[in-house]
């Protein structure tokens, strides 16, 4: 039997965990589609977006709930990232990035420093509270994909630094302080956390390569 579980994630505003399940979360929400040429194109209150997975393209939905309901659609390529929200919490703004590659990347949080992202093979949605939900399915002894990016800044693309999904371990602390070994201090301090995945990775938003 297959069973659906929820990565608890601490959320960037709301400092607190997510634990609503994964029925309860909207795939479909209000956004915002920033192209790479440029151009932003608009959720009216009566529109939404389909949050996308894989590297899907994304899917915009006027009057979504109408009759005379319309469908756009913009490919993967053109879209430089896209900013999400459920109607009941607009408050609670949720980005999402195009990385070749890999697919859509949830922004878990980023810096002027480093991008850091989390990939969900099963997508993706927001809550009415505004919290995010990293999709996981189980079946037997396989589990659908969840992983950690990272990304510096002036670099093009990102850099796996291992599953979203398991408990910490030091093969895990050991990929991320490699990957900021410019920051040897923050590295050091990584390499001797003893915490989840989760709270490992948020350590990088100290990370500062330019630091004396």
């Amino acid at each position: 039997m297959m069973k659906k579980s929820i990565i608890r994630t601490v959320l960037l505003l709301l400092l607190c965990t997510v634990t609503v399940s994964a029925a309860e979360a909207a795939s479909l929400v209000q956004g915002r589609i920033y192209l790479k040429d440029g151009r932003v194109i608009e959720c009216a209150e009566k529109d939404r977006l389909e949050i996308p997975k894989h590297s899907r393209k994304v899917k915009l939905l006027r009057r979504a709930y109408y009759k005379d309901k319309s469908k756009e659609i913009y490919p993967f390529e053109e879209i430089d990232s896209i900013v999400c929200w459920h109607v009941a919490s607009p408050e609670y703004l949720r980005k999402f990035i195009p990385a070749p590659n890999v697919g859509w990347l949830w922004v878990y949080f980023e810096t002027p420093y480093i991008c850091t992202g989390v990939y969900s093979q099963k997508g993706y949605g927001i809550d009415s509270n505004g919290g995010i939900e990293v999709m996981v399915r189980y079946r037997y002894f396989s589990r659908s994909r969840t992983a950690y990016y990272l990304r510096k800044a002036g670099e093009e693309e990102f850099k796996c630094v291992g599953s979203a999904s398991r408990r910490g371990k030091d093969r895990f602390r050991e990929a991320v302080a490699a990957y900021i070994a410019d920051d040897p201090e923050l590295a050091e301090l990584v390499l001797q956390s003893n915490t989840d995945r989760s709270k490992t990775i948020l350590l990088l938003e100290t990370y500062n390569p330019t630091k004396k």
